[in-house]
């Protein structure tokens, strides 16, 4: 068994170097398009944390009259905290006529002259409300409830619907995009191989005249394709690592992004998808590169 390993292991060493230029070739071919697939999968969890940051940050606010009675505002906050119990809304805030007040002063800090002519009391309280889901009919059939309560007199919702679709298409398109990737490395994989084992036929025919087995024939061009698709993939690994480094954290990130991120753990996905796409894509083609030279 372990002679057999042995033979296995020096045969992939023999054709990885007595084939340099095809390695090197099919190393490459991996190289640039598992980089391509790595990079369109960190761009995709980049924008995916940055549009889930924006669904957290969708709020609508309920102005209640400067002169709502006290039952008025108690029904608007039961009403709200059925809804939060009903899974409607994720959170309520209620924000009284001293704190709008204090907002208010350092909204207009520099324009004295307002600020001395209003009062806490001519400000209105008021509940920001944060809905269980960033759906725009959702928030504005939410919204319409609020508006008709008595002693309400206006709710603002900032609308980040087109926002949200927009990132959505985005990433809908880099999940396309990536599979096209993968697919054209799997066709240029497959042909670099072919070549290979096409300009090895002649030795494979005698191998199989001889009596060896298919798996006995395959194992060594298998591990030949994973050893490309290893190193290919490590290397697509690192500049993926540098993509995040040197583009997003760098370029696109805090402040001007805030909350577009790539985490650690969607890094390591994306580190071990690419470099176990390197390692299937080389064993497949080489296996089924080598399926038609195998019937002699």
């Amino acid at each position: 068994m372990l002679s057999r390993f042995l033979y296995f292991l020096r045969e992939t060493f023999i054709s990885l170097f007595r084939n340099f230029s095809m390695t090197i070739a099919a190393i490459l071919t991996i190289f640039v398009t598992l980089s391509l697939v790595g990079v369109s999968t960190l761009v995709y969890f980049w924008n995916l944390e940055g549009t889930k940051t924006v669904e957290k940050s969708v709020r609508f606010e309920i102005f209640m009259v400067p002169n709502a009675q006290e039952d008025q505002i108690k029904a608007v906050k039961q009403a709200l905290e059925k809804d939060k119990k009903d899974g409607n809304v994720s959170k309520i805030t209620f924000i009284s006529k001293e704190e709008a007040f204090e907002f208010f002063k350092k909204s207009f800090e520099d324009d004295k002259d307002i600020v001395k002519s209003i009062t806490a009391e001519d400000l209105p309280v008021s509940f920001l409300v944060a809905p269980s889901k960033p759906d725009d009919v959702f928030v504005k059939d939410l919204i319409a409830k609020y508006q008709a309560r008595p002693g309400v007199d206006d709710v603002t919702f900032a609308n980040f619907a087109d926002e949200i679709r927009r990132a959505q298409t985005i990433n809908r398109t880099l999940a396309v995009f990536a599979m096209v990737l993968l697919a054209a490395s799997c066709v240029l994989v497959f042909n670099t191989v072919r070549l290979a084992v096409y300009a090895r036929r002649r030795e494979i025919e005698i191998m199989k005249l001889v009596g060896a087995s298919n798996w006995f024939v395959q194992v060594p061009f298998m591990a030949e394709g994973a050893t490309q698709g290893l190193v290919g993939g490590l290397v697509a690994s690192l500049s993926v690592i540098t993509f995040k480094s040197l583009i997003l954290e760098e370029q696109f990130g805090p402040p001007s992004f805030r909350g577009f991120a790539v985490t650690n753990v969607q890094l390591w996905i994306t580190l071990i998808m690419v470099v176990s796409l390197g390692i299937a894509i080389g064993v497949v083609s080489s296996y089924v590169g080598l399926k038609r030279y195998l019937d002699v």
